[in-house]
């Protein structure tokens, strides 16, 4: 599949750019910096010194439009961390392309559009699919996607994620190395996702409704770089407004294989809201299940590997990847959110409040992960740069304590993390 990926790209830049000849171009230009200086006392210790760091995030796009036929966008990106050069005279290598895309629009005069190339996949909430952008990096994918926009929305999309074997820069016979071709032949040892998203976002008034799949492959290689995966998510995302109330649920079913053990899991997030003028209150629960320690034969702890992560389980982020913060037990979240825009006002006010347990016990029976509060303050310092600041404090549960005690020090303390950010677009 991955070479069906690469022979419909070729194509695709091949047509572009016959078509950038021939055409009028309008020209733009983009941007955002993103600047965070973080305090964090995240380790339960009041002993141990927090840590403090400032990271940058710098994006320069251009953009090119034939016509509104053909979109050309390229955009590089900076990311760093204050500091890290050894001297001031230093430099690192981490200038990238975040995203460098040809989207095709009616092809043939077909009425659906034509992406291929790095870009960003942004779906619903960003449950399961997500650009990351919390991050100092953010999260690009290399692939093509087929979309399609009428009373019903549909993307089919083919990403390859990692390539397992190194690109032949010689078809010589003589060549050498791991650049030229191997014998006997090695089987593909890369990973790719293929999948589906559909949105129905103008079939019922005031109801969205997506529906989705998609399979994740990752062949196992030699040097078991990891383990093989074949499994397949499929899903259900339902918003719905009823005057002053909204609802939003979120249904994910994931099976298959990861190595010789078969997947059965879920996730299931249930959220209600009620606004009345500049407050909207939510009430919500997220159950992402987990794997029994006593089960050596299955995998019941659900993989999100592609969502914005931050955005839930509390803004701390011990729960950023799931599976592994939790240790294969799986969350339990049940949470409280609060926002307030007062009228007219360039500040918007936002607390949380998250009660955490694993979805299955330790094997000490074990479940109680913590509580946690954020408290967030946005200003709005122009068009398209806000200043933002955030406050957590998390009060750890049993469980908590016993991932985080060492035979130095106990975690008895109260967790906090603190930061400032400002982003700027143009």
């Amino acid at each position: 599949m991955n070479k069906l990926i690469n022979i419909a790209m070729s194509i695709l830049f091949i047509t572009s750019s016959l078509l950038l000849a021939q055409s009028k171009t309008d020209w733009s230009f983009d941007g955002q910096v993103q600047l965070r200086s973080e305090l964090d006392g995240r380790d339960f210790s009041n002993k141990t010194y927090p840590t403090s760091f400032a990271s940058m995030r710098t994006r320069l796009g251009l953009n090119a439009n034939i016509s509104d036929r053909i979109y050309l966008y390229v955009q590089a990106q900076d990311s760093r961390v204050f500091g890290v050069e050894p001297t001031v005279t230093s430099s690192i290598s981490n200038l990238d392309l975040h995203q460098g895309y040809v989207r095709l629009i009616n092809p043939l005069d077909l009425p659906f559009s034509v992406q291929a190339g790095r870009f960003e996949m942004i779906y619903g909430t960003e449950r399961f699919f997500g650009a990351g952008n919390w991050t100092y990096v953010g999260r690009s994918y290399d692939g093509v996607r087929f979309s399609y926009s009428g009373l019903i929305k549909a993307d089919v999309f083919a990403l390859s994620t990692y390539q397992g074997t190194a690109m032949v820069t010689s078809a010589s016979g003589s060549a050498t190395g791991s650049t030229a071709y191997s014998y006997p032949s090695k089987s593909d040892s890369g990973s790719s996702i293929y999948g589906m998203w559909l949105n129905s976002s103008s079939l019922i008034q005031n109801n969205v409704i997506d529906l989705f799949a998609y399979y994740d492959i990752a062949r196992k290689q030699a040097l078991d770089h990891f383990d093989s995966v074949s499994t397949t998510t499929i899903g259900l995302n339902h918003r719905g407004e009823y005057g002053p109330f909204s609802s939003l649920t979120e249904l994910g079913l994931q099976k298959g294989k990861r190595g010789a053990k078969d997947v059965n899991a879920y996730l299931v997030s249930i959220q209600g809201f009620y606004k009345y003028e500049d407050v909207k209150l939510g009430l919500g629960v997220d159950l992402v299940s987990g794997t029994k320690p006593s089960d050596s034969t299955k995998v019941n702890t659900f993989y999100s590997s592609y969502a914005t992560s931050h955005r839930f389980y509390g803004f701390m982020d011990y729960f950023y990847k799931t599976p592994s913060a939790s240790y294969m037990l799986g969350i339990d979240d049940y949470y409280i959110t609060s926002l307030y825009n007062p009228k007219d006002c360039d500040f918007t006010f936002g607390a949380n409040y998250h009660m955490l347990s694993s979805n299955v016990k330790n094997k000490v029976g074990m479940s109680s992960l913590g509580r946690e509060l954020d408290l967030t303050v946005s200003y709005n310092f122009f068009k398209k740069t806000t200043i933002t600041w955030g406050g957590s404090l998390f009060s750890q549960g049993n469980l908590m304590k016993s991932y985080f005690n060492t035979a130095k020090i106990t975690r008895d303390d109260a967790g906090f993390w603190s930061y400032v950010m400002i982003t700027a677009n143009f």
